[in-house]
């Protein structure tokens, strides 16, 4: 099957492998359905495996002449031209491949180039192909073992994918040219030998260095691998059952011809071994059964094997010898199952001849070194140093083995030595053989050894298997009868090391104590030739002197090599076996004394004193048995015996100049080792020491002899640093692998002091008092001493830094020492990283407190640091530790993820620093020495592998954690998830909000920090990792699989929550928002695959229960579920708020959010088209689920911790507890009392099983806490996006659905207001409804009443006032649907109640009532029939003390009103007036006096009493635009109440400098007063006006606030704004309406009213005057302007309306004196008649221009023409239009209210100017008879033709020619009145609308008798006179 090699994508299999590792773990049907997609694209490939086709011309001619450019497979299509071409025939001649798939190769090594910096295309091609072989075979390596090992368990839906996987083995393909066809092992054996030729060739071609050296490495490398995983999937095949003969003949002839014993032979002979393997060794259900009991009848077949590997002359002769060993154990047990087989010719005594031929030919010292070559290549035995320094580099790498073909390897090699050992008479014959050999022959010749070759191979079999692989050994007799049969003398050393290897094991080692018991070599023997030794050899060390013998000849080497092999044996069981630990302790003399004194002889072997203290350290081993405390101090006390000549000396308060060195077998350890340039003693001591450490695991219980054992681990450990530590360096080793040895025992020592060095009693508040104590304490452990050197002596930490800079740096694969010695090195930095600031702040400061610890104080070290500091001045100890993040060692790389966390959050690493010649400004510390070494990228690249690396779930992250830190980390294997979720913390950490500068996180993430703009990087980062995960299977349409959140929900939340950080952080917003939505589509994507439900988890805890479902699950999950939810809808809406609703996704999440998603993929002929709801209503549901945990204790009262203080481990503002704090106070409390003596030894466990009780009781509250935080933080996300979509998507909304989607969305909030919410939820759905509501309204108005939905909105009203009023809402829940209501009475006509307070002096008819419409009708009926429970609980709402909700609930209020039409209607408001609320409402203005006063000032804290006042006012003023609301205020007081208010009074203090708060300030005071007077301006426009009834109380109010009325109206004359003009027109409303009551005679009293008469006519004279202020105004205050001077002839009229009878003063003057002395009658500063007349006339021209211009827009309009922009804006003026649409309708509205304005006022200035004439007129007649009105002209002219004009003149001439003067100016404007052109309808409507009756009739009656007047007073008639002129 010939590949498609256009379709050829490096990452066809690293996707297969990601699928199969879901499909194995969590099945599913999409996940099947896609991985048998892709094995389908991936079979041609694996059918052919590495042999990809090479160069020929027709693909050469297919690239070269090809015209149309090439597509990949991630969809890009490019020319193959120029630099491509040439690179495509680069790989094709070095690589010797087709120039097709050469061609794609270069394409994308174009694409992934990113990943390999500093490399040309062609190199990243290699590492490309490559890394696809090898991803390729782990697949099928991985895909074989999951389908076809024999313990798998398949079934279901994996039946088809094993007929699948059956296919591809037995499908036969070409296996190259010349060699025929073959199945897939045929083509495995022959790529063998290709690769083979390839990886000589390299060898032979050689590199010059550098980068070429590093490829040919790589190559080298790399298809080494490839061997390895070939010869690995033929070992699984073998396993399996499916090696066909010819296969086996094939496999036979490779090895045949094979010239390397390597790992890959011993793998390949391996795979033979699980085929042959003896049918009675294998179960009948074994794959492999029935395949070898076929063979059994296949005679040829089994000629032609035995042919092979009998007959035939193989290259290696001990090879076909190790297999013929197999062939022949196969073969006998074929003849046992079937006679038959003897027809090969071969019988059964034929064949045990060649099996002891086969062993006669060393093939079991064969086995034993390819075994030992395996071994040392992992480091696990002594390297031979002569062979590693004559094997070149390349060559070591061309023959290297895979560690994840040992188990395999070893497992069969083990089953061959069990089927040897347990042959009858085989084992014996062997060794008769071997022992009559040695008595035989000479000594010249030695015997053959194959017999202690056996037990050397067993040995080293068993040394490699996992403990207890014995069992079944301890278990063979014949094995045993053979082995421990020692009659003929002490066995040799393999015999030793066979009996140690099958003794490990907790199991193999209770029986090897057994068993040897009973041998002739019982443990008593031992102890024997111990104690031989002792007596007969002298000491090193004598405490007491001695008489006795002894000999100085050293042991004999060959006793010392079965003493060291015995004890070792001893060492394991004792290791292993608690009970033969106990057992051999009860032995007299006591064994651990006599080790030591046996270690304590002159003359032994270094060897095999490191041994003897290896056995009293298995002695000294915790076991958590009760005899450890003894064991302990025997040995303490046996030890120091010998050690020291101050046994038992106090050295805890010694410094370590001032403590005795030791003596004895110490000292000459030294010199012995340094001769020797081997350190075994060393090693075994402090191991020793190791084994005096306590357990960090287990609190240790304080005993008798803890001084002592402190003591000794101090000596010991101020030895092990001064000793040893520091004498790394200068020691010569004698070989360099024990270097990496002695490091390993003191990396070991030194962790485990730091971890058991625990100093979490000093942080409990229990031992407050006792902390100086404790203190003292804990400075006698070893930890206190290697801490205190570590921060404060440089040279011991340098130390440090140089082994895990070494350690780090030695090529991978490491030896297996190395590794754990740099898994231990950063164990002890991340330790004391840890603990170190407590330790300094804490500790240390105790000990140097003289207070605390008096007797000795301690000094501190003057060079203390702390470990960042260190590092410091070690930054390749940094380089090294984030390299380490991608080791291939998971324990490594988790402690190295927690090191960078931890330096990453260090005050000494997050500060910035300048890094010269790298950055021109200052960047953080720790990401410049990343970003700046030469490592970055490899750096970044471990973080993204690790991100990348894919591993099941784990449920308590905490607990693992600790063990990782502080327990056996290699127990753990699930660290890849715990290292993604580590590595996603710490990027969480470093984006946070109060992140202000680039740090490491962001240069993992991918950030340029040399970027203007902060931008992402191309290449691979961390971000685009998670990115990729996030929107895995989450497409567009909808999610096609699983996405992260299902597989893992916490990695989801975390990574969810990294882009809402990087979204809203300044830093990073703008690129990664950018890169997101333009490159990735995120939101869009991850809304439409949105999680509808938690995900299950297959450990449950609980259920997750919803309206219709339960899930099993954690609450951990249903966390992550919760915020993982969260994120994605915080940063969807950041988005979307980012770009204003325009975003390329913005149509996608409009459609999510308010439609749904059609899921349309994926989906079989059978399944229905699923149409999920729109998701802003869907998601709401995850409220709506409850936790119920599994097994939930019940309340039960506490019988010891009931006086216990729980409350100060709570938090204060939720119900969680902190628990670790409170399990620590539990047991200190729990001790305490046993000190007391109140708890006995019975009751502790009582007591102990309460306290757990306890903490499971509230660490099952935490959670429930835990998921209503979770809940409240979602909702309030999802709120954020209700409110950005509504804002800025809806629109994308389609409009017919509009309205549908936000029904339905009130619904469902409204749904769940009718349950028990908490108060947090519940304020946020209330929100919500108020944003949707507000929506919908703005919706719905534009229907313009017509067609609404009123049954629904209705209904939907109605829910909203049953939430309000519902028991047990909060203020703020209920004031949000106070404004949801207000907003809905938008939609119902509202009659026109709010009368203009500017108009109200001059209209003050009854409120016209207008048609109710059917939603109004049905609005009304809601309320009236809530009335009784709403306005109660709305008005108290209103009076309650808080300020935030006032507001609303008095717009509710005041919208309430507006939408009764009548007085009647207004009975819904009874409860406000029977209940007494409305007194209190107006008594409320005085009360909150001073908040508003606060409010009016320059140091408010905030506003709210501010707009609470405005909105009460606006109510109040509601309530009065009726009759009966304005007499229910004034009999509450209202004028009263604002008469003692002195916020009237508020004036600007001259503390405020700021321009701006000054202006602010002011505008506020100036509506706080505006506000006010327009309330009582409607309260006495409302009241009857016939009586006026308010009157009198507007008239103490005015007097109450007298200088300030005064002052603004004074004010209003010398400064023109706005505000003025505004107050001063309500304050002379309030004038007009009042000056009825006034007596005449106060009108000029200065006191009196008076005065504001006399200020008011001051300031009309002022503004009448036009010329007076034109100039200074602008032009939208004119309009303004003109209304003042509307109120202004208002009041003018009114205060007149005496002057007809001659008994009023008149307001207008003429300026001319007055006869008879009445000077009293003159005012001052008042307007002039002629000023009357001016503005008379300037009216008629505006009334004119009104009306032209009225015309012209008109006919613009109807014209269909557009109005010109000189139009627009007179239309936009305030007195006009403002910011109203410019409809028709709107613009003859305010045309007829601007006319209407000023006829009324023509009106005023007529019957003024009337009045005046007529009253001057009769004044300068003095006591003639007066004018009559009724005939003016005839009056006038008997006047002016009498004898008394001649009198008049003399008395009144002046006033005389003043008239005639006025008269003629009057005469003029009254014929422009007539000549008005004005368009007929517009003054038919303002007329019709006016105060005047009859049309306009009013109006030509006062000019009609004006013209007579004017005429009469110049003498002239006035119908001929107006005519003429």
């Amino acid at each position: 099957m010939s590949a498609p090699l256009a379709e050829w994508d490096s990452s066809l299999f690293s996707d297969l492998q990601h699928l199969l590792g879901r499909v194995v773990t969590q099945p599913t049907t999409s996940t099947l359905r896609k991985l048998y997609g892709k094995l389908e694209e991936a079979q041609p490939w694996l059918l052919n495996l590495t042999q990809l086709p090479g160069p020929n011309d027709a693909d050469k001619q297919y690239i070269e002449k090809r015209s149309d450019p090439l597509q990949l497979p991630s969809g890009t299509s490019i020319h193959i031209t120029g630099d491509i071409l040439n690179t495509t025939n680069t790989i094709s001649n070095a690589l010797s491949l087709s120039q097709l798939l050469s061609a794609v190769l270069a394409l994308q090594a174009e694409e992934q180039r990113f990943q390999y910096p500093s490399r040309s295309p062609p190199e990243v091609a290699v590492y490309l192909l490559h890394r696809w072989e090898t991803d390729m075979l782990d697949f099928l390596r991985e895909l074989l073992r999951t389908i076809l090992s024999p313990d798998a368990e398949i079934g279901g839906a994996f039946e088809q994918l094993k007929d699948w996987v059956l296919g591809l083995l037995n499908t036969r393909v070409s296996l190259g040219q010349g060699k025929g066809e073959g199945a897939l092992v045929d083509q495995i054996m022959v790529q063998l030998d290709s690769i083979q030729s390839k990886i000589d060739g390299l060898l032979r071609s050689g590199a010059t260095g550098g980068a070429n050296y590093d490829l040919l490495r790589f190559r080298v490398e790399a298809l080494r691998a490839e061997q390895n995983k070939m010869s690995s999937i033929l070992s699984v095949i073998s396993e399996g059952g499916h090696l066909g003969r010819g296969q086996v003949v094939r496999i036979v002839k490779w090895l045949k011809k094979c010239d390397r014993a390597d790992g890959l032979t011993a793998v390949v002979v391996s795979a033979l071994f699980a085929a042959w393997k003896p049918l009675e060794v294998m179960d009948a259900s074994d794959p492999r059964y029935d395949v070898a009991e076929d063979w059994c009848h296949d005679i040829k077949f089994l000629k032609i094997v035995s042919s092979l590997t009998i007959q035939d002359q193989w290259s290696l002769s001990k090879l076909r010898e190790t297999i013929k060993i197999a062939w022949s154990l196969f073969y006998l047990s074929c003849l046992r199952h079937d006679p038959s087989v003897v027809q090969t010719g071969i019988d059964a005594h034929q064949m045990e001849q060649f099996l002891f031929e086969a062993v006669n030919g060393e093939s079991f010292q064969f086995t034993h070194d390819l075994v030992l070559t395996i071994r040392r290549e992992r480091g696990l035995e002594e390297p031979d140093d002569v062979k590693e320094a004559n094997l070149d580099a390349l060559v070591k790498v061309a023959i290297s083995s895979d560690p994840s073909n040992d188990n395999f390897l070893f497992e069969q090699l083990r089953d061959l030595v069990d089927l040897l050992a347990g042959r009858k008479q085989f084992l014996r014959t062997l060794r008769n053989k071997e022992e009559d050999s040695a008595v035989r022959r000479p000594q010249s010749t030695p015997p053959p050894t194959n017999y202690q070759a056996f037990l050397s191979l067993m040995a080293i079999i068993y040394k490699s298997l996992p403990p207890d692989s014995a069992e079944d050994l301890w278990d063979n007799s014949t094995f045993l009868a053979t082995v421990l049969d020692t009659r003929g003398g002490f066995p040799g050393p393999a015999f030793w090391d066979m009996l140690a290897a099958i003794s490990t094991g907790p199991s193999c080692s209770s029986k090897s104590y057994e068993k040897m018991k009973d041998t002739r070599l019982p443990w008593t023997a031992l102890f024997k030739f111990y104690q031989h030794y002792i007596d007969i050899m002298p000491h090193i060390f004598e405490p007491i002197k001695t008489t006795r013998n002894t000999s100085l000849d050293p042991m004999p080497h060959d006793e010392a090599q079965i003493c060291d092999g015995w004890t070792k044996v001893l060492t394991t069981v004792v290791k292993w076996s608690p009970a033969a630990r106990g057992a051999l302790l009860q032995a007299k003399p006591h064994p651990i004394q006599t080790l030591f004194d046996f270690l304590n002889c002159e003359n032994l072997p270094l060897e095999l004193k490191a041994t003897v203290l290896g056995a009293v350290t298995a002695f000294c081993r915790r076991t958590g048995d009760p005899i450890d405390d003894d064991v302990l101090t025997k040995a303490v006390e046996f030890y120091e015996k010998i050690t020291f000549r101050d046994p038992g000396l106090d050295t805890r308060q010694l410094d370590a100049a001032k403590i005795p060195p030791p003596v004895g077998w110490l000292v000459k350890m030294e010199y012995s080792e340094q001769d020797a340039s081997s350190y075994p003693l060393s090693r075994a001591y402090v191991d020793f020491l190791t084994a005096l450490l306590p357990d960090p695991s287990i609190s240790d219980s304080s005993t008798p002899s803890r001084s002592r054992l402190s003591n000794t681990l101090r000596r010991g450990t101020f030895y092990t640093l001064d000793g040893i530590l520091l004498s790394l360096k200068i020691r010569r080793y004698a070989r360099d692998s024990e270097r990496w040895e002695v490091i390993d025992s003191l990396s070991a020592f030194f962790e485990k002091a730091l971890l058991s060095f625990n100093m979490g009693e000093l942080l409990n508040q229990a031992n407050s008092r006792a902390i100086g104590q404790i203190a003292s304490t804990l400075a006698e452990e070893p930890g206190f001493i290697v801490l205190l050197r570590l921060l404060s002596d440089a040279n011991v930490f340098a130390v440090f830094a140089s082994v895990l800079d070494n350690a780090s740096a030695t090529p991978s694969p490491r030896p297996s020492i190395v590794n754990d010695v740099l898994l231990r090195m950063l164990r002890i930095y991340h330790r004391v990283h840890d603990i170190q600031l407590v330790f300094v702040d804490v500790l240390l400061l105790t000990l140097a407190d003289p207070t605390r610890n008096p007797t000795n104080p301690f000094r501190r070290p003057y060079g203390l640091q702390s470990l960042d500091n260190h590092l410091l001045a070690h930054l390749s100890n940094i380089n090294a530790i984030a390299l380490s993040v991608g080791d291939d060692d998971s324990a490594i790389s988790y402690i190295s993820v927690k090191i960078i966390a931890a330096l990453a959050q260090s005050p000494v690493f997050s500060r910035s620093d300048v890094f010269r010649g790298e950055y021109t400004s200052s960047v953080n510390r720790l990401a410049g020495i990343i970003d700046a070494s030469d490592d970055s990228i490899r750096i970044a690249q471990g973080f993204c592998r690790r991100l990348e690396a894919e591993d099941s779930d784990v449920e308590d992250i905490a607990a693992l954690e600790d063990t990782a830190l502080r327990g056996d980390i290699k127990t753990l294997n699930s660290l890849p998830f715990i290292i993604r979720s580590n590595i996603l913390d710490m990027l969480v950490e470093g984006t946070t909000g109060d992140v202000t500068s680039p740090n490491l996180a962001h240069f993992l993430l991918g950030y340029d920090f040399r970027h203007r703009d902060f931008a992402l990087q191309d290449g691979e980062s961390c971000l685009h990792v998670i990115l990729r995960q996030l929107c895995e299977n989450a497409e567009l349409g909808g999610a096609v699989g699983e996405t992260i959140i299902e597989v893992h929900p916490l990695l989801a939340a975390k990574s969810a929550e990294l882009i809402y950080q990087l979204f809203s952080h300044p830093l990073t917003g703008k690129s990664t928002l950018s890169y997101t939505m333009s490159v990735t589509g995120f939101s869009a994507r991850q809304l439409a695959s949105f999680p509808r439900i938690c995900p299950e988890n297959p450990q449950p805890s609980g259920l997750v229960k919803s309206f219709d479902e339960e899930i099993p699950t954690t609450s951990e999950t249903l966390i992550a579920y919760l915020d993982y939810q969260r994120w994605i809808l915080s940063a969807a809406a950041l988005e979307t708020f980012t770009y204003d609703g325009h975003g390329a996704s913005a149509n996608h999440i409009a459609q999510t959010l308010f439609r749904g998603v059609t899921e349309e993929e994926d989906l079989e002929d059978d399944e229905l088209v699923a149409q999920n709801p729109a998701l802003i209503i869907d998601a709401l549901s995850a409220i709506d689920v409850q936790w119920i945990e599994d097994n939930k204790d019940e309340n039960r009262n506490l019988e010891f911790y009931g006086s216990f203080d729980f409350d100060q481990y709570k938090r204060v503002d939720a119900d969680w507890w902190d628990l670790e704090g409170l399990t620590g106070s539990l047991k200190a409390f729990r001790r305490q009392l046993e000190r007391q003596g109140a708890v006995t030894g019975g009751s502790a466990k009582s007591m102990a099983a309460e306290a757990e009780y306890i903490v499971k009781r509230l660490a099952s509250t935490n959670r429930e806490t835990d998921i209503s935080i979770a809940k409240g933080n979602f909702l309030t996300a999802w709120n954020e996006m209700l409110q950005v979509s509504l804002a800025m998507l809806f629109k994308n909304v389609a409009e017919e659905q509009q309205e549908i989607v936000l029904f339905d969305l009130i619904d469902a909030i409204l749904l769940r207001l009718e349950g028990d919410l908490a108060p947090g939820v519940l304020d946020l759905l209330c929100e919500s409804i108020l944003v949707t509501m507000t929506t919908l309204i703005n919706i719905l108005v534009e229907f313009e009443g017509v067609n609404l939905p009123i049954d629904r909105l209705s209904a939907t009203l109605t829910r909203i006032i049953d939430a309000a009023v519902k028991p047990g809402s909060t203020e703020t829940a209920r004031g949000n649907l106070y404004a949801s209501i207000t907003q809905y009475l938008q939609l119902v006509n509202n009659p026109s109640s709010n009368i203009p307070d500017d108009r109200s002096v001059i209209s003050n008819e009854s409120l016209i009532g207008l048609s109710t419409s059917t939603l109004q009708k049905a609005t009304l009926a809601v309320f009236a029939a809530r009335k009784e429970r709403l306005l109660p609980i709305l008005c108290r709402d209103a009076m309650d003390d808080r300020e935030v909700w006032k507001t609303e609930c008095f717009a509710l209020m005041n919208g309430i009103i507006s939408i009764c039409p009548n007085e009647r209607d207004r009975h819904i408001l009874s409860p406000l007036i029977s209940n007494g609320y409305l007194p209190l409402f107006v008594r409320s203005i005085k009360e909150r006096e001073m908040s508003l006063q606060e409010c009016l000032s320059p140091e408010h804290e905030n506003l709210h009493a501010y707009w609470v006042f405005e909105a009460k006012i606006a109510f109040l003023m509601a309530l009065a635009s009726t009759r009966k609301g304005a007499e229910e205020l004034l009999d509450a007081g209202l004028f009263e109440v604002f008469a003692t208010c002195g916020f009237i009074n508020t004036q600007i203090g001259e503390e405020v400098i700021d321009e701006t708060a000054a202006t602010e300030i002011v505008a506020r005071q100036h509506r706080v007063l505006v506000c006010s007077l327009q309330l009582l301006t409607r309260v006495l426009s409302s009241l009857h006006r016939s009586a006026r009834s308010g009157a009198g109380h507007a008239l103490s109010f005015l007097n109450a606030h007298r200088e300030t009325i005064l002052g603004l109206l004074r004010d209003t004359q010398q400064n023109i704004t706005s505000a003025n003009i505004q107050e001063t027109r309500l304050i002379v409303s309030i004038f007009h309406m009042v000056i009825h009551k006034v007596p005449a005679e106060d009108l000029h009293s200065p006191t009196g009213f008076g005065a504001f008469h006399l200020a008011t006519l001051a300031t009309a004279a002022r503004y009448l005057d036009r010329d007076s202020w034109v100039e200074e105004v602008e032009s939208p205050l004119e309009g303004e302007i003109l209304l003042l001077n509307q109120v202004f002839l208002s009041y003018l009229t009114a205060a007149t309306t005496g002057l007809k009878g001659g008994q009023g003063y008149p307001v207008l003057v003429t300026g001319a004196q007055r006869s008879n002395g009445a000077t009293s009658k003159y005012i001052a500063s008042a307007p002039s008649l002629q000023m009357a007349i001016n503005f008379l006339s300037d009216l008629a021209e505006n009334v004119q221009e009104v009306s032209n211009q009225y015309e012209t827009i008109l006919d613009r309009i109807q014209d269909g023409g557009e109005l010109e922009d000189e139009d627009v804006q007179q239309l936009r003026t305030p007195d006009m239009l403002g910011d109203e649409s410019l409809s028709e309708d709107a613009i003859k509205a305010a045309f007829v209210i601007k006319s209407q304005t000023m006829f009324n006022m023509i009106e005023s200035l007529l019957l003024l100017i009337w009045r005046h004439l007529l009253f001057y007129a009769n004044d300068a007649r003095g006591h003639i008879e007066p004018v009559r009105p009724n005939n003016l002209s005839a009056s006038l002219g008997s006047f002016i033709s009498s004898q008394a004009q001649m009198e008049a003149s003399r008395s009144g001439a002046g006033t005389i020619r003043m008239l005639e003067r006025v008269s003629a100016s009057l005469k003029g404007t009254l014929i422009r009145l007539d000549d008005m052109e004005i368009n007929l309808e517009l003054r038919r409507l303002a007329t019709s609308t006016s105060t005047s009756k009859g049309n306009g009739a009013y109006h030509d009656m006062l000019v009609r008798r004006l013209k007579e007047l004017v005429a009469g007073l110049l003498g002239t008639d006035a119908n001929s006179n107006m005519e003429e002129d």
